[in-house]
């Protein structure tokens, strides 16, 4: 096993016995150069010892004899030296045969031969300092001719061979004990020639293969390079340390419509610059940015220019590193390129729409809010302003009625008229709903400032038509100054939101200027606001409830419950003047517990089959233990879970809906109903009633309302009973809110609605009240009606 190992090391040293005939070919074709590169070299090196040597022996020796010998080898290597003319031009890689190696050997070894055999002629001869000469000759030629030739083993072991066998000859005739002294030494010698020739060729082999490898590697990625040019969208460059193009592929000059002969020498940047001439100063600042990169010498990516190609501007982005040789010294930058223009024109678009508003094409809420706080601005203000705030007049009452639609293009409409009026050096942005607003840079005088909302007011005064109605389009303006009226942009907004109310409260269709006195009737706010808490504690609310009843049989089914403020000094006060409030408060929770608990008190005390309904806001849902409430409710007045409805709306849903959806999961395991509140008033109401557990849809009165108009629409009667429908598919009861009069009562008992309340059933009372109307009601009195 061990000889087998040696031999295997040892043909690892002479060639690659795993490499294929083609790669052995190619291995032999490097050895072979290797070695045909020193040639002239050494032929030149042979010829000079040759002379040197018969110069010496001159005279001493027959001169027939040294000038044949010297001829001999000169004629040697010039025919070395000829081999390497005629192999000057081929590649290293070039396949080279066995026999061409052979004949390369034997010139080396002849070139040895004749050095050997000279020597033992002239070793003869000489006297001392001849044999020392001699020898020293020959030792330095094996030692330097292995080393030379080491790249081919077969030739260096030869060359050593054939001269230390020479010298050992020579060694050998000599009578003097020193030369059997000299004779070990040389087989030493011999020995380390031989292990340093092999050693040398096996790592000189090995870099052959390693340097085959990359080569190999090198035209893979070469031929990847040139397929990705080929067929690939991006595009790859290469520039020297001066930024000027070196390598110009096809698809790059493509790009840049030109030859690539026409882009090769030429600077990146100043040539990708100059296909936009009129340039803006943010493209202009762009290739600085661009230049900046190059400079610093870092990588960089996704760096993105813009060009104007065909007429058209095009945006490239560039990614790239530095170019370094193998001392780390930096050579130039390869990168690639790509047409981004699509992506940047998606980017611009997304930009422009972060600031504007989709439906108007207005500037929206946020440019407004960077706009306006401009003004403002410690380090550079704009200066004073005008603020004017505009609230659209009963658009609600027209959304509601015509639909979003309708809504939308009213507000369009709207946005186009405003615009005809406003100065382009002023913002006229929509800032929600149908708040409007505009920014006039400078301080308008009263005058000026009412005439131009007199303009606007006018400017929406013509009445709009849409599916043949006839709508007519006012506004409620509140106008602010700065910093006469804020120094700040909030408190700007805020003055003009107090300005805009007044005018609201004046009977719409106004235009107020920021008072002082507003101030005054914000701090009543708050005042109402604090009274709202102490409310709380002093027990001013009462409950009021509005009964259901079955819209088939007449039968009572239960009632709302219905929170009222019964004010020492302003008297019974509407839920719409502070629920609003309440919830703005967050008082919301704690009186949402206080109905919730109230509610059940009072429906405990009802005959057993009637059911008590209680709303439920979403700030009761987010921030309350609504079931650690219902428990208390229910146990406190011992009211059975079933006979306790929750009315939510949509907009509940929406607030973290898998929190919600979890609650009334619970709920509904206790064994409470929900039910849906205003339903049809939600763009997304249908998304929920698959997801959350319902027991009823309550339909928004507003449909209810105009069931029985007289102009002959019938899209609330279509809604109303596609509710109906969609109810009874999914077993959901449904309750229509505000039933007012006995046509709409007899159209919903047709359509199939099952539940009904409103005023023309009976009006919100109190617990006295509602005990004596259940006493009184009669089914067939009201389904006689």
């Amino acid at each position: 096993m061990p000889n087998f190992q040696f031999t295997d090391w040892l043909i690892s040293c002479w060639c690659d016995p795993a490499a294929s005939a083609e790669q052995a070919a190619i291995l032999r074709g490097r050895q072979f150069h290797a070695v045909v590169r020193q040639l002239p070299l050494s032929s030149i090196g042979n010829t000079i010892s040759a002379l040197v040597l018969a110069s010496v022996f001159w005279g001493q020796l027959d001169s027939w004899v040294l000038a044949g010998w010297t001829l001999l080898v000169s004629a040697i290597a010039l025919g070395n030296a000829g081999l390497w003319w005629a192999r000057r031009a081929v590649l290293p890689s070039s396949p080279v045969s066995v026999r061409a190696v052979r004949l390369l050997v034997a010139g080396i070894a002849a070139s040895a031969l004749a050095f050997a055999s000279m020597s033992g002629y002239l070793y003869s001869a000489a006297d001392g300092d001849g044999r020392l000469l001699l020898t020293a000759v020959l030792a330095a030629f094996i030692g330097m001719g292995s080393w030379m030739y080491s790249c081919l083993p077969l030739a260096s072991i030869l060359w050593s061979c054939i001269l230390c066998a020479g010298l050992a000859v020579l060694f050998s005739s000599r009578p003097e004990a020193v030369y059997t002294y000299l004779m070990g030494l040389l087989a030493f010698y011999a020995l380390v020639v031989w292990s340093t020739t092999l050693l040398t060729s096996r790592m000189f082999l090995n870099g052959l293969k390693f340097e085959a490898e990359i080569e190999r590697q090198n035209q893979l990625v070469g031929l990847l390079l040139h397929d990705f040019e080929e067929h690939a969208s991006d595009w790859l460059w290469e520039t020297d340390r001066q930024g000027c193009l070196r390598h110009v592929s096809q698809r790059l000059a493509q790009a840049m419509g030109v030859s690539p002969a026409g882009l090769q020498g030429q600077h990146l940047v100043q040539r990708m610059a100059a296909l936009s001439p009129h340039m803006v100063p943010a493209h202009a600042a762009m290739f600085r940015a661009l230049e900046k990169c190059l400079a610093q010498q870092q990588p960089f990516r996704g760096m993105v220019v813009p060009a104007r190609v065909a007429g058209q501007l095009q945006w490239w982005s560039l990614t790239a590193k530095p170019l370094r040789d193998s001392a780390g010294l930096w050579q130039g930058w390869r990168g690639v390129g790509s047409d981004v223009t699509a992506a940047r024109q998606r980017e611009l678009e997304m930009a422009r729409l972060a600031h504007i508003d989709t439906l108007t094409g207005l500037a929206n809420r946020y440019q407004f809010g960077k706009r306006l706080a401009d003004y403002f601005a410690p380090a550079q203000p704009a200066g004073p302003c005008t603020l004017l705030l505009l609230d659209l007049d009963n658009f609600k009452t027209v959304n509601d009625s015509l639909g979003h639609a309708v809504g939308d293009q009213l507000l369009q409409t709207v946005a186009l008229r405003l615009q005809s009026v406003v100065d382009p050096l002023a913002l006229l942005a929509r800032l929600g709903g149908d708040e409007f607003a505009v920014l006039v840079p400078g301080v308008l005088e009263r005058p000026e400032a009412e005439r131009l909302g007199t303009q606007l007011q006018a400017a929406l005064a013509q009445p709009w038509l849409a599916d043949g109605h006839r709508i007519a389009v006012q506004a409620s303006i509140g106008v602010g100054f700065a910093p006469a009226d804020a120094d700040t942009a909030e408190q700007l907004l805020k003055v003009c939101d107090m300005a805009l109310y007044a005018a609201k409260a004046a009977g719409r269709y106004r235009l107020r200027f920021f008072e002082p006195a507003l101030a005054l009737r914000a701090q009543q706010h708050l005042a109402l606001l604090s009274d709202l808490g102490l409310a709380l504690q002093r027990g001013e609310f009462v409950l009021h409830y509005q009964p259901q009843v079955d819209l088939a049989s007449g039968a009572l089914l239960g009632f709302e419950a219905l929170v009222r403020w019964q004010h020492p000094l302003r008297g019974l006060v509407s839920p719409l003047d502070f629920i609003a409030v309440a919830e703005e408060s967050g008082l919301i929770v704690p009186l949402g517990a206080w109905v919730l608990r109230q509610a059940c008190v009072d429906a405990a005390g009802w005959p057993a089959h009637l059911r008590v309904a209680v709303n439920v806001s979403a700030l009761q849902l987010g921030h309350a233990d609504v079931l650690a409430v219902v428990d208390s409710a229910l146990q406190h007045s011992g009211l059975p879970s079933p006979r306790l409805e929750l009315e939510i709306t949509e907009s509940t849903l929406m607030h973290d809906s898998q929190a919600v959806l979890e609650v009334l999961h619970a709920l509904r395991d206790k064994g409470v109903r929900v039910a849906l509140d205003d339903f049809g008033t939600g763009y997304s109401s249908l998304a929920y009633l698959r997801s959350f557990p319902l027991d009823k849809l309550k339909i928004d009165r507003s449909f209810v309302s105009i069931l029985d108009r007289a102009d002959g629409d019938t899209s609330a009667a279509a809604i109303v009973q596609t509710i109906v429908q969609l109810a009874q598919a999914l077993h959901l009861d449904t309750t229509a809110e505000g039933v007012e009069t006995a046509a709409q009562f007899t159209l919903l008992r047709r359509m199939g609605c099952a539940q009904a309340q409103g005023y023309w059933i009976a009006q919100p009372m109190d617990a006295a009240q509602t005990r004596r109307f259940m006493t009184g009601w009669s089914a067939k009195l009201l389904l006689s009606l």
